[in-house]
């Protein structure tokens, strides 16, 4: 009897193991499916814009900027991402006139600089500092800080202040200032060898980070996000927003002034994962990013792929709803891997992360299209 009860269990262990073996391989299929779907994989961007955009060679890898006090020129960071050994550069983009003209920054000449996101504080006393995410090495990631200054004709000069280093500094991609010397910053993915970070985009782990350094210490103020990129402080210093990138949507969260700690309370869906994150002088926020997330890999491998980009305009009403309108749409062809907008008095600039060139675009109001 005991040998014949064995018997007859064994089929139901092979039902059993062959229900889990199929409910898994479904559960997968269906897992990629959606991260396919989620990644914009099918999504066709029909040409927009809200104005007129002509391009500009520019200085490879426009990759992030920011409009000066005034809007009389904009500070770029730009990096050759196609040629890594390459060294980086900030310029100037003077906008009295349209299209405007690169002026190269001179920056200390011992000075290894592989700029990525960069940030602008303006004090009160009229002085401006340019924070900047350096990628020293493959291992080694130093936030530089510059106090910015104008000659009388325009020329700019920065003073490099000193380079600003922490072991939480895993992989940073997007920097907001909060002071002269204090910053939020973001890590688009965990500590790891490179399959960990392969893992971390086809999975949507949620191993980024954003760290804060006080002027002299670092800490990390946020935790489980997918690949977060852009962050934006608000004018008040109340609020912070993260870009994260694979969830497509921007994450809200309330700052505490005096110790820069952050509580998440909200989150906007998107129409794209968005790149980096930019407020204009009403307040308005500007959202460059990746509608096809499948065509900008493929786009980062090979220059010679076209990748989708986008651009909206959020602002609030009254009562803080969020307003979504669109500014901004190209399949690839008039720029690829657009990554960053930055908009005063109706002049937009949008750049892009691996090209030579940059949007320089006169803006319509009446033509920005809402976003249901």
């Amino acid at each position: 009897m005991p040998p014949r009860s064995r018997r007859s269990d064994k089929p139901l262990q092979r039902g059993l193991m062959r229900f889990w073996w199929r409910f898994i391989l479904v559960a997968l299929i269906a897992y990629v499916g959606y991260t396919i779907w989620l990644g914009g994989a099918y999504r066709n961007i029909e040409p927009f814009v809200a104005g007129q955009c002509i391009a500009v060679a520019s200085p490879p890898g426009p990759e992030d900027m920011a409009i000066l006090p005034g809007g009389h020129a904009a500070i770029i960071a730009s990096q050759d991402r196609r040629d890594r050994g390459a060294q980086g550069g900030l310029y100037l983009y003077d906008m009295t006139a349209r299209p405007g003209r690169f002026m190269p920054i001179d920056l200390p000449p011992s000075l290894p600089f592989h700029p990525h996101g960069m940030s602008l504080f303006a004090a009160p006393d009229g002085q401006v500092f340019l924070h900047v995410i350096n990628h020293r090495s493959a291992e080694r990631h130093t936030v530089e800080i510059f106090l910015l200054q104008l000659a009388a004709d325009g020329t700019p000069t920065v003073r490099h202040r000193g380079s600003v280093s922490s072991d939480l500094f895993v992989h940073p991609n997007g920097i907001a200032a909060a002071g002269p010397e204090s910053f939020y910053l973001t890590n688009d993915r965990g500590s790891g060898p490179r399959w960990m970070h392969m893992a971390e985009n086809l999975l949507q782990l949620s191993r980024s980070t954003v760290v804060y350094h006080d002027g002299r210490f670092a800490r990390v103020v946020a935790e489980d996000i997918a690949f977060a990129n852009g962050i934006e402080v608000s004018a008040d210093g109340g609020t912070v927003l993260v870009a994260s990138t694979l969830w497509r949507m921007l994450l809200t969260y309330v700052r505490d002034p005096s110790s820069g700690m952050l509580l998440r309370t909200g989150s906007l869906p998107l129409p794209f994962g968005p790149d980096n994150i930019r407020r204009d002088g009403n307040g308005s926020l500007w959202v460059a990013g990746h509608p096809n997330a499948f065509a900008f890999i493929g786009h980062a491998m090979n220059g010679e792929k076209e990748s989708p980009g986008m651009v909206l305009r959020i602002s609030h009403d009254n009562r803080g709803v969020a307003r979504l309108q669109e500014a901004f749409a190209d399949p690839g062809t008039l720029i690829s891997g657009t990554s960053v907008a930055v908009q005063h008095q109706g002049r937009l600039l949008i750049g892009a992360v691996f090209q030579p060139t940059m949007l320089d675009c006169q803006l319509d109001a009446m033509q920005l299209r809402d976003i249901n």
